[in-house]
């Protein structure tokens, strides 16, 4: 059970605000806090349904599986973000690999739990639907990435990509000033269908105008509203 300012904390996330009072008690009374090193798997593609979770601080990489069988990073869950209710509902095996890139600390939500939130009579059937619109705003983020991918701006592509991952490119009342991005500048390019040598040019020149702070697979945006406005910008003029 989480208490005091977690309590607080994920009453205020996206997901579990936008939900009745007495369905956040019930989520906040059923599950509980746990820890993860960094490195640790939480759960791997393959996985049989467990928990869902929500991240209280700290980020994790997702990887999905590619044409080439590899796992491939594709996004970064922050702060405030919730995942895992798709195979929870389902009862399918899991989809994403879910890594702790640095000390984790997550709210988690097992199965057994969301079934009895879901059959708790004081829940009426509205409960299920509170399960299924995380659900859809998680795809949300999949479809934004894919339209992101269509901008032709190779910039402008970049940019997205990096607010995307830090937080940026969805509706979110909880976003990191300043937040970090554990990945290597290939895995960049991955995601914004980019060669690193262009990523390179493109994130020496946001370095310079101190927009970003690049370190060993590692990159932190200092000024993310300034992307914000470059690519707000960009959209308003290429509808």
């Amino acid at each position: 059970m989480a208490n005091g300012s977690e309590n607080k904390f994920l009453r205020g996330t996206d997901w579990l605000k936008s939900t009745p009072t007495s369905f956040q008690d019930a989520v906040l009374a059923r599950g509980y806090l746990a820890s993860f090193a960094p490195g640790k798997v939480v759960y791997d593609i393959g996985d049989p349904p467990g928990s869902m979770m929500g991240v209280v601080s700290g980020h994790v990489a997702v990887s999905t599986v590619t044409r080439d069988g590899l796992a491939r990073l594709s996004h970064i869950l922050r702060p405030g973000d919730w995942f895992g209710a798709a195979a929870v509902l389902t009862r399918e095996p899991r989809r994403i690999r879910v890594l702790a890139q640095v000390p984790l600390q997550m709210f988690v939500l097992p199965l057994r739990e969301v079934d009895a939130i879901i059959s708790d009579p004081s829940m009426r059937s509205d409960a299920w639907r509170h399960f299924a619109r995380l659900i859809v705003s998680n795809q949300d983020v999949a479809v934004g990435a894919a339209r992101d991918l269509l901008i032709r701006d190779s910039d402008i592509r970049c940019f997205a990509v990096l607010l995307r991952l830090g937080g940026y490119r969805r509706g979110k009342g909880l976003v990191e000033s300043e937040p970090e991005l554990d990945l290597a500048q290939e895995e960049l390019a991955h995601l914004a269908n980019l060669s690193r040598n262009a990523i390179g040019t493109i994130l020496r020149e946001l370095e310079r105008t101190k927009v970003i702070e690049i370190a060993y697979k590692r990159l932190k945006l200092l000024k993310p509203l300034a992307l914000v406005q470059r690519v707000n910008e960009y959209e308003q003029n290429h509808h």
